[in-house]
């Protein structure tokens, strides 16, 4: 009997690990490359990955609320405010980067990120051409 409550217990402890809550897909709303001389002489480029808003969500303190609802409302994330999230983002930004400038012809020789910029949903990867 004392067996099958500890391997029962167990059995509930690695599930309760194994089902942490998926983290949730960025859906890009905008990139932007922009592209110009500096006063060096140097190409340069801009360019900005935007995703769409992830609702906020809100708890009806108004009656009683679920554990499930409080544990989805625990686990939300959202790009502004997950340093997770805004790396995925940065990632995901990088990719686009290499695609765009190649698809604009742009930097065909190479490039350097210098500067990642940051604004609530949206990140800016400065830089320039080799």
């Amino acid at each position: 009997m004392i067996r099958a409550s500890l391997l029962m217990s167990a059995t509930l402890l690695l599930g309760a690990c194994s089902s942490k809550p998926d983290v949730p897909e960025l859906e890009v709303e905008s990139q932007q490359l922009h592209q110009r001389v500096n006063t060096k002489g140097q190409d340069e480029f801009a360019f900005v990955v935007t995703v769409k808003a992830t609702p906020q969500m809100n708890l009806d303190t108004s009656k009683p609320v679920s554990r499930r609802a409080l544990k989805r409302f625990a686990d939300q994330q959202r790009v502004e405010d997950s340093p997770e999230l805004k790396l995925r983002l940065e990632d995901e930004a990088v990719v686009r980067l290499k695609k765009a400038l190649k698809e604009a012809r742009y930097c065909e020789s190479g490039y350097k990120i210098e500067r990642v910029f940051w604004r609530d949903r949206s990140v800016q990867l400065r830089g320039i051409c080799q």
